[in-house]
């Protein structure tokens, strides 16, 4: 399941678990752009720590979204577990020129995230 909340009007905390596949890009993409229209900036919080498997076009299509918008996210932040997610973020983070920051532990996405919300 993909769950998106926005704790302050240019951040974006997406939740996702299991397994991601295209069905939810629409929706993801949508709000990110709402964001953007709304703000000029966004920041990302993606928490994927318990993300099990994505389908490769979810990975290529929020990369796609991402590259042409790279100089308006001003936070980029993934929590993850697991070798085959961070391969793709590995792969994702070089396509888009490194904006993305990945974290393997709660504690410190939350105190990125909390620093975030601070700055409104």
């Amino acid at each position: 399941t993909c769950v998106l909340r926005r704790p302050a009007p240019h951040v974006e905390l997406m939740i996702g678990t299991g397994h991601a596949v295209m069905d939810y890009v629409p929706d993801i993409l949508a709000a990110r752009d709402a964001i953007l229209a709304a703000h000029g900036r966004i920041a990302l919080f993606d928490d994927l720590e318990l993300l099990t498997g994505y389908d490769s076009e979810v990975r290529i299509a929020l990369t796609n979204w991402s590259k042409p918008r790279r100089d308006k996210i001003v936070a980029f932040h993934i929590l993850l577990r697991g070798k085959m997610l961070a391969m793709g973020v590995t792969v994702a983070n070089l396509a888009l020129g490194g904006p993305i920051q990945a974290h393997h532990d709660r504690p410190t996405f939350e105190q990125l995230l909390a620093k975030q919300l601070a700055r409104r």
